[in-house]
């Protein structure tokens, strides 16, 4: 028995390595080929996979399913209005320079949707951490902006720290109502097959699966070329 993912992806690397064994048999004819006054001036044979087809029959031992949380998509608006106002509620300021309130509100709207793409694939765990920290780091960059017409005196690098870690738990705490769960799916955690011959013959033909992958080579080769500043480098690319 074996998992289906594993047991596909051994098929798929023992063809890989075919091809890889078929091209060190190629080098070796070429060498003979160029020893042989005749030989040497025919092409040297070398397979290529145009299409490999793969038929493979399973039966399923295992079938493991976890539940999944599903969230509703961000409120761009509600959001980025409510970190903002943290924000100036977390410097003790009622508004910000025109300057370094367009670059925030721009850090704003590009980390939430870092944060949209996290939770599209369900990596819910640390983004309303990853999100606060984010942009705590960005006020404290831009710290003297935001002081320089303030009698303020400037804020030394303990002071900076403390200002960073205020900021972040205050956009935890008042982003948290943001992220709204939807429902609970359930979704394919692992499946395990069984693949041995003399296993599947105990098996009746209606509980076998027969899995057809269609396999189609794509290869790779190392390219000599020059960049923008005339610099020759080297680049693998899709084999020509």
């Amino acid at each position: 028995m074996a998992k289906l993912g594993t047991f596909l992806g051994g098929i798929l690397s023992s063809i890989s390595d075919a091809r890889v064994n078929s091209d060190i048999q190629s080098v070796k004819i070429a060498d003979e080929y160029s020893k042989n006054d005749l030989l040497k001036h025919f092409a040297v044979p070398r397979m290529r996979f145009d299409k490999v087809e793969v038929n493979v029959p399973v039966a399923i031992n295992e079938l493991i399913e976890k539940s999944q949380k599903v969230y509703e998509p961000i409120d761009n608006k509600s959001f980025s209005s409510k970190a903002f106002q943290q924000i100036l509620k977390s410097l003790l300021v009622s508004s910000l320079p025109s300057d370094v309130s367009k670059t925030l509100k721009t850090t704003i709207a590009e980390h939430i949707h870092l944060a949209e793409a996290k939770i599209r694939v369900n990596q819910i765990e640390n983004v309303l951490d990853d999100f606060s920290k984010n942009i705590a780091l960005k006020i404290v960059d831009l710290a003297d902006l935001i002081f320089k017409d303030s009698e303020r005196k400037k804020l030394n690098k303990d002071e900076l720290l403390q200002l960073q870690n205020n900021i972040a738990k205050g956009l935890q705490e008042s982003l948290k109502d943001e992220i709204k769960f939807n429902s609970e799916n359930k979704v394919l955690e692992s499946l395990e097959v069984i693949v041995e011959s003399h296993k599947l013959r105990d098996i009746k033909p209606e509980n076998i699966i027969m899995i057809k992958m269609t396999v189609t080579e794509q290869a790779m080769e190392w390219i000599n070329m020059e960049n923008i500043n005339g610099d020759v480098v080297t680049k693998l690319m899709p084999e020509s």
